[in-house]
């Protein structure tokens, strides 16, 4: 196959009358005048030039590898990659590269999560008040700087599902009644070290991060630069594009700069774990239990949370024990929800929001409230609860917030993505070719798994069927508690993949295999022969047994997610190396066939196209993918100073900038005025509309001045139960309790 020159090609046609009677092409064409003297169809082109490809010389080559390659690689090299792990760091770069669009709603998700944490931290004291180290608030901000790294670990499951693990967890992150058994230190100087240790390991690398941000950004302006210096050139549009294209990236590694990764983060997974089991440990101490009971007596709800820390108790000894199992940060695994949220929620609707800046004012109560609050359904994202059953059996009920980051993701990949399209569809020949639809395929590959990654966890979420759930549950705790460990296979309602045609096939198969391994075996001479046929046949018997007891996501995520995602990354990788090498130049793909408009090359604008409209288009993509960067980036940056605070080391450091984020929000509270109204009106609207419960939609506003007013009850409901508690009260009894 000859390399085509389209320059002597076109001179060739454009010379030759019977070329340009035999191939002209008479259609309609957008952006230019119609000239059938230069404009040649793609059969014609194929005839008179050829197939082949007319790659670009090495210093066309070179220059695009210097301006862009090399600046995409950096920007890729500060991901947040694990050291040690080759097969964990490829299923990532595979997961953030092949779907971008889940990768950024995980992200982004993990993002609103800690700005939740640092935003509650900001509100728990007055706004000019930063108490010292040794305060409630210090303590309060440990707990949920602590919440936001182990949202960042899986969960074992099952046990992880239900209100009694994220009871516990509250206990853990909130509680300082609870003594611990066997430890010299209290809960709360646990947290405190735990916390230090997750501050002092907080992986560094922010400054390369932001200068290769930097860089790409700087290679970016040179490309846009050149590009309208030399307005028309089909290689500066076309490498502009590329860049336009991949814009998506530095975005989701900036988010890295929030949603961190530990520098060892089986070391905090360790470390977590322990905190974890000796929560447990204190809990089945009978002793110890009662006498964390007994230390919110005087509350007023004291006999429903005795009731709850029972059930809490009676699940503990099925909880401890590496109850999180995995680092899942930074959208590393698919259907990973995490802790943190539907704590986050619980005691925002339970105490924060209603008693709002200063929620801390009385740490006894708030302690109380967190800890023993509002439980609505444990660690799971789309479920059914008993509202949404009565008046909706058919629909999840997930908290609408969850799918702002969705539509963001989509805005952010969509929005960059769409600014290269513009730009290269654009561009003689107008039209869907190569390089245009190569960018469209790769945005509706990742829409699609990103509808179908919502779709399957809605489908099999396990407390759709609720009644089976819990039977399940309860059979896994009897199973523990008879053979004194954990059962290695349990499958959940709805998380159980179909049994039927899928077990005989795997049975069959598993009869082939055990055949033909333990065919060698028996013909060669060994000495301990029957013990490696034994052996053999228990690993392959193990083996698929553990085929048998995967659920439906996880054959899905083998057999279409990581495959489709794996396609998508290398469809990236070959947009960008043939655009760098110059594969489209072929009549193929500048002829722009893949849809209607298209099918012709004009020579006078193969090279440098000199349309009236070309320099409008161009600014038109560059300015779309420009905005939509900018905007993803600044909200980025935003959120890491605003939530700095939470994650500092040293105290004054981090109470200093607390300062600071206050004066800023106060300054710009403004802005977000119009958005609360707005997301009130359609929390007013979806509960008229029995949508959503009102006790569903309250949520934390940020504000200067302290806003709780408590009801009159509640005040004469505090003062006589108080007054019950009064020394002279007790004094006044007998020794069996009885009022004398």
């Amino acid at each position: 196959m000859r390399r085509p020159n389209f320059t002597h090609c076109g001179q060739t046609y454009m010379s030759n009358p019977s070329l340009i009677s035999r191939y002209n092409y008479t259609g309609s064409v957008l952006n230019i005048p119609s000239n059938p003297l230069t404009q040649i169809t793609y059969e014609g082109c194929k005839a008179v030039c050829g197939s082949g490809n007319a790659y670009y010389p090495w210093v066309e080559i070179s220059a695009t590898v210097t301006t862009w390659v090399l600046p995409i690689l950096g920007a890729l090299l500060q991901a947040p990659f694990e050291s040690n792990a080759f097969w964990r760091t490829f299923k990532a770069v595979n997961r953030w590269i092949g779907s971008p669009i889940s990768s950024l709603a995980c992200i982004l998700w993990d993002v609103q999560i800690s700005g939740k944490c640092a935003m509650f931290v900001d509100m728990a004291v007055p706004y000019n008040e930063t108490p010292d180290v040794n305060s409630e608030f210090a303590s309060m901000r440990d707990s949920f700087y602590i919440l936001m790294n182990l949202n960042q670990y899986k969960m074992k499951p099952v046990i992880s599902m239900t209100r009694e693990a994220e009871g516990l967890l509250r206990i853990v992150l909130f509680s300082k009644g609870l003594k611990l058994v066997g430890r010299k230190k209290t809960l709360s100087q646990m947290r405190y070290r735990l916390a230090e240790d997750l501050r002092s390991n907080r992986r560094r690398g922010v400054v390369p991060i932001f200068i290769s941000t930097l860089w790409f950004l700087f290679a970016l302006g040179i490309s846009i630069e050149a590009a309208f210096g030399d307005v028309g050139s089909n290689i500066q549009a076309h490498n502009l594009a590329m860049g336009l294209f991949i814009s998506w990236l530095p975005i989701l590694i900036l988010c890295s700069i929030i949603d961190r990764n530990p520098v060892a983060s089986d070391d905090v997974q360790r470390k977590l774990n322990k905190l974890v089991d000796a929560v447990c440990d204190s809990l089945l101490h009978g002793d110890n239990r009662i006498d964390f009971i007994a230390s919110f007596r005087d509350m007023p709800e004291a006999q429903q949370m005795a009731y709850w820390v029972e059930k809490i108790a009676a699940r503990a000894e099925v909880i401890k024990g590496n109850y999180f199992c995995g680092f899942s940060g930074q959208a590393r695994t698919r259907f990973h929800y995490g802790a943190a949220y539907a704590i986050l929620s619980d005691i925002e609707k339970a105490y924060i929001s209603e008693h709002g800046r200063g929620w801390l004012d009385n740490p006894r109560e708030a302690r109380a409230a967190l800890v023993l609050g509002q439980v609505d359904r444990g660690f799971t994202w789309l479920h059914v609860s008993s509202y949404s059953t009565i008046h909706h059996p058919l629909k999840p009920a997930s908290d609408g917030r969850q799918f702002w980051q969705v539509l963001c993701s989509i805005f952010l990949v969509g929005g960059t993505s769409a600014g290269a399209f513009v730009l290269s569809y654009n561009t003689p020949t107008v039209g869907l070719g190569c390089r245009t639809g190569g960018y469209l395929i790769f945005f509706v590959v990742a829409l699609v798994l990103l509808l179908a990654e919502i779709a399957v966890w809605w489908g099999t979420s396990p407390l759709r069927k609720h009644e089976q759930f819990h039977e399940r549950l309860e059979q896994y705790t009897r199973r523990l508690a008879s053979r004194h460990h954990r059962p290695k296979h349990t499958s959940l309602p709805g998380l159980a993949s179909p049994k039927s045609t899928l077990s005989y096939m795997l049975g069959m198969i598993e009869s082939a295999v055990t055949q033909l391994a333990m065919f060698p075996l028996r013909i060669l001479p060994s000495k301990s022969k029957k013990k490696k046929l034994e052996a053999t046949r228990a690993r392959l018997k193990d083996h698929f047994a553990t085929l048998q007891n995967l659920t439906t996501r996880n054959w899905l995520q083998r057999a279409f997610f990581t495959p489709l995602e794996c396609f998508n990354m290398a469809w990236a990788c070959y947009l960008i190396f043939a655009q760098t090498i110059g594969a489209f130049n072929n009549c193929a793909c500048m002829t722009s066939t893949w849809a209607g408009v298209g099918g012709y090359l004009d020579f006078t604008q193969f090279n440098i196209a000199n349309g009236s409209l070309v320099e409008k288009y161009w600014i038109q993509g560059t300015a779309i993918t420009c905005v939509v960067m900018g905007l993803g980036m600044g909200y980025i940056v935003l959120e890491w100073l605003m939530q700095a605070h939470l994650s500092t080391e040293d105290y004054n450091d981090a109470m200093a900038g607390l300062r600071h984020v206050r004066r800023f929000r106060r300054f710009t509270y403004w802005v977000r005025y119009p958005s609360s109204l707005l997301a009130s009106f359609m929390a007013k609207m979806l509960g008229a509309c029995q949508i959503r419960r009102d006790s569903d939609t309250r949520v934390l506003v940020w504000s200067k001045e302290r806003t709780y007013q408590p009801a009159v009850g509640q005040t004469i409901v505090k003062l006589a139960n108080n007054v019950q508690h009064l020394p002279f009260y007790e004094v006044d009894r007998d020794a069996h309790g009885e009022a004398i």
